[in-house]
């Protein structure tokens, strides 16, 4: 089958963005540290069919609660690849596919081929989707809640309810954002009725059925969690001094940067011209998205980086509309000569502010050095197995992944009551110099490990612990990284 040139251009930009992704993921050594989670999760469920939701090592043995299709789809691809493999190849492929699905949502609103492909670019390379050494079900998420929208929007069409129907069950069953279309539908409903546009019957009747669907999916995994913890869930249990890490306050020139500049101008100029000039119907769903997108965010209800994550595609679906606009409008001057170049600088300006600042993000990631994962998986083979190990918290999955032992403490919150204390005696460790508050927590917690890693030292500012001595504190292993083994232990009573 013969290409058009459209398809050949829209090809094009999957192959660049998906080489471009996988040469970062395999320059960049190992995996970002929440990644370890996942990844213990794929390997229960390859060995046992079923997800570690009784995990005997996190915290020294917890509940876990989690939506595991995204393992599961990994989980069955492991039986033919190996999943160190697959663990850096998965989450790049399916956000690769973006272009494909931002393509035919942007012409759709546009009715611009063009304007399409530029959109479709730019969702390619978003800086805050160049996380290319991370593996989470966030890649699996976004790809499919848009292209669940694109559903929506061909509701009328024959087998796009089915479709839409099959995409929101893996949404539900991979994350609970989903919500975030839940909210920018119901927006979406709002700004119709205020804007006085019809509203299709099968639109509503979709919606009703996502919105019953959710809650139930929701309530189905996550009764335990809901009941024992109530609002509290909504912020994920997450200890209030870390709340910052989670939900920091960005600056608007952050912003920029991780969304790219060009698009969040130009989403921002649509959102206002079809808010409070044109009206346009076309753009409604996704200024509603952009809406439940900045209103979550603020309440700091979702994670930073996956607010901005589906901020940037929203913008970047949006910007087809402002080149459209701009065509048209050129037009209509006396400079319209000067819409025969539009397109070229459009790419000039759009290669330095997506491209080379995706790269540099991805270049930035925070993973684990290779003599880190080296000192874990020498705790592994060198201590007991009831042994329980401390590092920062962000290398508490890799405690439970490389080490197999037990951890005081990692970044899976829920189900978790004592979690602010935990962190305070956490960072305590750290931080303090007294020997004797040390050996109180290292005793109350029975720890019997300590692992200071070239990060932490970093972090802390420390090459040894300030409070280490040989009689209670005995370093068992002195690279780069340090672990101590504790020797002493103080009365509980």
């Amino acid at each position: 089958m013969q290409l058009s040139k459209t398809q050949k251009w829209l090809l094009a930009i999957f192959i660049l963005t998906l080489v471009t992704r996988l040469i970062l993921a395999f320059t960049v050594p190992n995996l970002t540290h929440d990644s370890y989670f996942h990844l213990r999760q794929v390997e229960e469920i390859t060995h046992t069919g079923t997800p570690l939701f009784d995990d005997p090592l996190s915290y020294g043995g917890r509940a876990l609660h989690y939506l595991p299709f995204f393992h599961y789809v990994v989980a069955f691809l492991n039986l033919f690849f190996p999943l160190s493999l697959l663990a850096k190849i998965v989450p790049n492929l399916l956000l690769s596919l973006l272009p494909f699905i931002v393509f035919a949502l942007s012409k759709k609103i546009s009715n611009n081929e063009t304007a399409a492909l530029f959109s479709a670019f730019i969702s390619g390379f978003l800086p805050i989707l160049f996380s290319t050494n991370a593996f989470n079900p966030l890649s699996l998420f976004l790809p499919v809640a848009f292209f669940a929208l694109y559903c929506f929007l061909n509701i009328d069409k024959k087998g796009f309810a089915l479709y839409f129907l099959l995409s929101f069950f893996v949404l539900t069953v991979t994350s609970s954002a989903t919500f975030l279309l839940i909210v920018g539908f119901m927006i979406y409903l709002l700004l119709s009725v205020i804007e006085k546009k019809k509203i299709k019957k099968p639109e509503l009747e979709l919606i009703i059925f996502s919105v019953f669907f959710y809650i139930w999916i929701q309530f189905v995994f996550f009764k335990n969690v809901l009941i024992s913890q109530g609002a509290n869930f909504i912020w994920q249990n997450i200890p209030s001094q870390i709340l910052t890490q989670y939900f920091p306050q960005i600056s608007i020139l952050n912003a920029l940067l991780l969304v790219s500049i060009i698009p969040f101008i130009a989403g921002i100029f649509v959102v206002y011209q079809s808010l409070f000039q044109l009206r346009n119907q076309k753009a409604f769903l996704f200024i509603s998205l952009v809406i439940s997108t900045t209103l979550f965010s603020w309440l700091k209800i979702i994670e930073f980086n996956l607010a901005l994550s589906f901020f940037a595609i929203t913008l970047a679906i949006l910007f087809s509309l402002f080149y459209t606009y701009l065509v048209s409008l050129l037009s209509k001057t006396k400079i319209s000569e000067f819409k025969k170049h539009l397109a070229l600088i459009t790419i000039i300006l759009l290669l330095p502010t997506t491209v080379l600042p995706s790269i540099s993000f991805a270049e930035r990631q925070n993973t684990p050095l290779d003599v880190e994962i080296e000192a874990f998986t020498w705790l592994k083979e060198n201590t007991a197995k009831n042994a329980k190990i401390v590092g920062l918290l962000e290398e508490g999955n890799m405690i439970l992944y490389f080490s197999q032992r037990k951890n005081l403490m990692d970044d899976q919150f829920n189900f978790v009551e004592n979690s602010e204390d935990l962190f305070s005696d956490l960072n305590a460790l750290f931080a303090t110099p007294f020997e004797t508050q040390a050996l109180d927590i290292t005793s109350q917690h029975d720890v019997t490990h300590l692992v200071l890693t070239p990060h932490a030292q970093q972090k802390y500012g420390i090459k040894n612990f300030r409070y280490q001595t040989p009689r209670c504190f005995e370093r068992i292993y002195d690279k780069e990284t340090k672990i101590y083994q504790v020797d002493c232990i103080l009365d509980k009573k």
